[in-house]
Parts: C-alpha cells; structure tokens; sequence
C-alpha cells in the first residue's frame, strides 16, 4: 500500500480526495487543496498588486503549506490548528530575527496575508468560514517610528562609499519617500521646472493608490542634477533635454528610471535597504532604523 501511494501524483491524490467526497444522495463536492489554492491566489496578485506584496504572501503561504501539508484541504482546517501553526509560527519567526538581529514581529505580517488570502478563499465558495479572523494574536506595545537626523544622517553617509546608495539615502531623508517609491522615479515623473517629483503614474501604482506630487527642496535638486551630470559623462552622446519642463533623456527606456545601474536596468530595493542597515550599524546607531 505504502508503495502505490508513493506512486501517486499530487493531482492523483486530489482527484481521490474528489471521489472520496461523493455520497449516494450529494453531487460530488470539489475539495481544493492548499497547493491549489496558493497557485491560484498567487497568480491572482502577480498581475495586480506589487512584486514586494506578492513575495511576502508568497512566503506566508509557504509558512502555511509547510504546516498543513500540500495535500490539505482548505476547507478541512479548524481554529484550534489554526492557533497552533501560529504558535508554532511565532516561535519560528521569532528564532530567525534573533539570529538576524531583526525584530520578530514579522510574524504579524504573515498572519494579515493568510487571512486576505482565506478570505479570498471564501469569496471563491472553497470554505463556508474564514477560522483566521476568529484568531487573535497577543497584544504587544506599538512603539513610535524611529526617525534620523540631520547628524545621523552625516554619520551615515560616511559610512557609505557608493554614491547612488549615498544619494538614494540623503534624498528618503529629504523627501520622505518609500524606498519602493525612490527606485521607481523616472526622469519623465521629474518636473524641473516646478521642483516637484510626481509619486504614482500609469506604470507604478503607490501602497495608497493615490497619485502625489513632492517638492524639491535644494538638497534633492542637487541630486537630480548631479545624476544628469553623471548620466553625460558616461553617455557622450546622450543629451539630456527638457520637455514641457519635464526632464527625459533621448535614450528612451535605456536611462527611463532616475536611479539605475549603468545599462539602465532599476535596482531593487533589497540593493540599497541591506547596505543601509550595513552603514546604520557601522555609524553605531539604533538597529531599529530602516527603510521606510
């Protein structure tokens, strides 16, 4: 027996679950596995929301099937192990920060994605309750954000050699952008003539859905300058030129976001927040501080 069940697809095994469900006087009910599930839900957010949402339920989805089990039905799980994988979550999350040296409160996070995902479950008919919303995790103390200074802010730019992480860094601390937000500029959502960067257009969509617009103080617009400057030098036959006002570049798409690597590829946010928290601890300063 053990060795025809090893023989088994995972599709042969939900089908079986399938025929298991019938009855003499019921039409056959359709079990949806947690595999299934996640697939389906997954490639529901790859094509409308963002890469760094879609990774975190990505991975509190896998935190998920790692407990329950890919064969499990959805449908099958109850409140009491609900409690007990996050029990057991917490305590995972938790030894992962220590070793890290990160807070351990991720586990909050992956604890909101399940419960929108099961929730979507329930829209889609495959459980008649969602058990995650019946499950309440222990209160804890909410601390205020930690904000740097202008001092700080000097003590962490000397610890930074690469210029672009430099800049990136000194223009969050001017503008108060999102990280998700800075490696997103494009030159044509730059408005030199009014000093002002337009945050949100038809291609990137902000984490409040609302297009805004941020002005330049002259810290930020030395930045800007300095990388038309760079952009110049490196390209000589590339011009930079201004169009209602707006700044572009005559290559196109190649040099389209304000902050890109040298064959104009965007960098992703991990690049510059891990060598931020690398010059934070260097300056010698809180291990809170972070990217926003």
């Amino acid at each position: 027996m053990d060795e025809l069940l090893n023989r088994l697809s995972v599709e042969d095994i939900e089908k079986l679950k399938w025929l298991f469900s019938m009855s003499n006087n019921q039409q056959p009910k359709e079990i949806i596995s947690l595999r299934v599930f996640r697939e389906e839900y997954l490639n529901l957010l790859k094509s409308n929301r963002s890469i760094s949402y879609y990774n975190s339920v990505r991975l509190s989805l896998d935190y998920l099937v790692d407990y329950f089990g890919i064969h499990c039905s959805i449908g099958s799980i109850q409140q009491k192990e609900i409690e007990n994988f996050f029990i057991k979550l917490q305590e995972k999350v938790k030894a992962v920060s220590h070793c890290a040296n990160q807070s351990g409160n991720g586990y909050e996070v992956y604890y909101r994605n399940i419960k929108a995902a099961f929730n979507k479950a329930k829209e889609w008919n495959y459980i008649h309750e969602n058990y995650f919303t019946k499950v309440k995790l222990p209160k804890r103390q909410r601390l205020s954000p930690v904000f740097i200074n202008c001092d700080q802010l000097s003590a962490i730019c000397n610890q930074i050699k690469n210029e672009t992480v430099k800049d990136v860094v000194v223009f969050a601390f001017y503008t108060g952008m999102r990280l998700d937000e800075i490696v997103n500029i494009k030159w044509k959502n730059v408005d030199n003539e009014n000093n002002t960067i337009t945050v949100g257009d038809e291609t990137f969509v902000t984490k409040g859905r609302k297009q805004r617009f941020i002005p330049m103080c002259e810290e930020t617009v030395r930045i800007i300058e300095n990388l038309e400057c760079r952009m110049e030098n490196k390209k000589p036959n590339t011009r930079i030129v201004k169009l209602v006002g707006y700044a572009s570049t005559s290559l196109g798409m190649t040099n389209d976001f304000v902050f890109c690597k040298e064959n104009g590829e965007k960098y992703s946010g991990n690049y510059f927040s891990r060598r931020f928290k690398i010059a934070c601890k260097a300056a010698g300063l809180d291990k809170s501080i972070h990217f926003h």
